[in-house]
């Protein structure tokens, strides 16, 4: 299934100390299987904080923690904290769900798991595949990257001007 992206933001650069065409977290693996977007779902506009280059918004994980996440629709996979993942209640899925990631530091180790709702303003997906690595030198109170496995069910239009993710769901 290919993967249609409005406005492509995936090359924005993490850190302001990082190239365009850098970026902080790189995963070689194949585009995670996802769920259908949840029954609730509908057109959503969702308001950006603009934060040193990046674009960060609210995300609220299995239907009661609240975290801000970088916008980055060049990330194969959604990355949360370790720490977030824990308040969450997120685990990993198995005793195999261990990946290599190729970071700007080099090759690090990282469990994969498994969200059971990830919402962003009235849209939601539920069982969402997420990557659980903390992510060093991120901004303070961001706790990772929102990535294709929470947009690949998505049209995804980034509005500059006004600050605005506009998430549409594919038929």
């Amino acid at each position: 299934m290919v993967i249609a992206i409005v406005t492509v933001v995936g090359s924005q650069a993490i850190f302001s100390r990082l190239l365009l065409d850098q970026s902080p977290l790189s995963i070689r693996l194949p585009s995670p299987k996802s769920s259908p977007i949840t029954a609730e779902s509908n057109d959503s506009v969702i308001p950006l904080e603009h934060l040193g280059g990046v674009w960060v918004a609210r995300v609220e994980l299995n239907d009661f923690h609240e975290s801000r996440l970088i916008v980055d629709t060049g990330a194969t996979y959604t990355t949360i904290s370790e720490n977030l993942a824990f308040d969450a209640g997120i685990r990993s899925n198995s005793a195999n769900s261990r990946i290599n990631l190729l970071t700007v530091g080099g090759k690090v180790q990282a469990e994969l798991g498994l969200a059971r709702k990830i919402r962003v303003g009235n849209t939601g997906r539920e069982n969402v595949q997420v990557v659980i690595f903390t992510i060093p030198d991120l901004p303070d109170g961001i706790d990772g990257l929102l990535g294709l496995s929470f947009f690949d069910h998505f049209l995804v239009r980034l509005d500059h001007s006004n600050q605005q993710l506009h998430l549409s769901p594919r038929t």
